[in-house]
């Protein structure tokens, strides 16, 4: 299993996202890979949805999805 986990922004990025001194760059696609660590602030405070690599979004609430 790996330790990073494929985050999607729900809303539009610039570049990175930044987590205490560290910053993780977006792909084209708003698509960040960051440490599990990392992606528990982001998917509750920080506006991430969990990236499946079959382009299925999932969420952790429907509505965040756009569902």
């Amino acid at each position: 299993m790996s330790d990073l986990v494929a985050l999607r922004a729900v809303f539009p990025v610039w570049d990175a996202v930044g987590h205490g001194t560290k910053r993780y760059p977006h792909d084209l696609d708003g698509v960040v890979l960051v440490p599990r660590d990392v992606a528990v602030p982001l998917l509750h405070n920080g506006g991430y949805v969990i990236h499946d690599r079959n382009r299925t979004v999932l969420a952790l609430d429907d509505h965040v999805a756009g569902r």
